[in-house]
């Protein structure tokens, strides 16, 4: 997953065994403690979200982690509905509000690209990344370039699915960062190959 963010941390404190729930550094016992309102609707939100990646609050009730709803005589099954679907459209109001706050990935290079078939059964346990075959392709054009050849230049999978570029000890995500063009036009020219691969 790209661009993570820690939303609060659940520990269980001994002896008792009691949760708290960490979030900036602070813990809190119960949702009241906290002061700022739009920080207790992002934790009752994600509080939402994880019943519902539970499988439903039904689901921990019968798996006897959660008190049974207590059945009120007095609402209809309509106005249940109806306020199941207000809370509903409420929690997907606010995960869009968190997913918006999100800053936006950088497209990557190689977003278009994928890798080329296998053409045996031995190239398929040996097929390379989409990043190893341009990499690949890029260390033959710098063997034939006099200039570059005595530089440390690599394409590298980031382990967050995006693109490292090592020049020199340096890493850069984009082609356009590096301060020489030679380099910018090798790195061009091993794509450009590939494509046409």
């Amino acid at each position: 997953m790209q661009n993570e963010i820690e939303i609060m941390r659940i520990l269980r404190i001994p002896p008792m065994g009691k949760l708290v729930v960490a979030y900036k550094d602070k813990r809190y016992t119960a949702i009241e403690e906290l002061s700022e309102q739009n920080v207790r609707q992002l934790l009752h939100a994600a509080i939402g979200e994880l019943i519902t990646f539970a499988g439903g609050y039904q689901t921990l009730v019968d798996a006897g982690v959660a008190p049974a709803l207590a059945a009120k005589q007095s609402k209809t099954t309509s106005a249940q509905t109806g306020e199941a679907a207000q809370f509903l459209e409420k929690m997907e109001k606010e995960r869009d509000q968190v997913k918006a706050a999100k800053p936006k990935p950088a497209p990557s290079l190689l977003a278009n690209l994928r890798p080329r078939p296998a053409r045996n059964k031995a190239s398929v346990t040996k097929m390379l990344s989409l990043v190893e075959q341009v990499d690949a392709i890029l260390q033959r054009h710098l063997l034939t370039d006099p200039e570059l050849g005595d530089r440390t230049i690599h394409l590298v999978q980031d382990p967050s699915g995006g693109l490292i570029i090592e020049v020199d000890g340096k890493r850069y995500q984009r082609p356009r960062e590096i301060d020489d063009p030679r380099i910018q036009l090798m790195i061009k020219k091993a794509l450009k190959e590939w494509e046409a691969s």
